[in-house]
């Protein structure tokens, strides 16, 4: 379990520097665009028109963009005032752009969304304060409605970025291993926890959402500069199909954990 405490203002001023590169990640090769494909597929399954969404944690309005498209009412919330100036900019027709923590939804009634979504990490950022996050977006979310996030994949990261990680002193790895947590001072401030299955799992049963489900945001690509089938064609599509079908057999082999449960 963590011991990193919540630290709100180091997270907003990280993510404000981080800037257009967080809408950029999503674009930057193949395994990105592809991992915003399963992302997006998860949406479209679970929003449908007409239901009122909070995207929590937005950042520049990534999945905001697939709730309003699928004809659903979005409300923006985001810790990163640079964020969620870049959110209003891509969702203008969003009901609210609310700046504030997963922690503290105060600002929003109980019940008062179909759908909270949590994706993209920023729950991975909460670190001892992710129970808290869990129970706010349970708290908001009507009965019998879809809370939907994701974290920082403990082994999905060690896999993808092996060849940095064993660059770091070994006590520094066995500490990350031992606790989950990556220190800002390890990875130029970048500060999170990194979960395995089992501890998110315990963590969303805690806080009271059923009928779990939990996937990787992708893996079967073993490089981003790797030439794909052209989007729309069968070979894509069965590409994509298999995928899906890992992404569940194997939720922590990408570098991110996709969770869904029902409030």
């Amino acid at each position: 379990m963590t011991r990193l405490p919540y630290d709100p203002e180091h997270t907003a001023a990280f993510y404000d520097r981080f800037g257009e590169r967080e809408r950029a990640r999503w674009e930057k090769d193949a395994r990105a665009r592809f991992e915003y494909r399963v992302y997006r597929h998860h949406v479209e399954q679970r929003v449908k028109a007409g239901d009122h969404v909070l995207d929590a944690g937005c950042g520049p309005g990534t999945f905001a963009r697939v709730v309003r498209d699928r004809g659903a009412r979005v409300t923006c919330l985001d810790l990163s005032p640079e964020q969620l100036r870049a959110c209003r900019a891509a969702v203008p027709d969003a009901e609210a752009w609310t700046l504030g923590s997963i922690t503290d939804l105060g600002a929003f009634e109980a019940d008062g969304f179909d759908v909270a979504l949590a994706l993209g990490g920023p729950l991975s950022y909460c670190l001892d304060r992710a129970a808290d996050a869990v129970a706010e977006l349970k708290r908001v979310t009507r009965p019998g409605g879809w809370v939907g996030l994701s974290v920082m994949s403990l082994w999905g990261t060690v896999h993808r970025h092996l060849e940095g990680i064993l660059a770091l002193p070994m006590e520094v790895n066995l500490d990350v291993f031992r606790t989950g947590d990556l220190p800002r001072t390890v990875n130029d401030g970048h500060e999170c926890h990194l979960y395995r299955v089992d501890e998110l799992r315990g963590l969303l049963q805690d806080g009271g959402l059923r009928h779990l489900e939990f996937h990787a945001s992708g893996w079967l690509l073993p490089r981003g500069d790797m030439g794909l089938p052209a989007d729309g064609t069968p070979e894509w599509q069965m590409l994509f199909d298999q995928e899906l079908r890992a992404s569940a057999a194997s939720p922590g082999a990408g570098t991110h954990i996709i969770a869904w449960g029902v409030a």
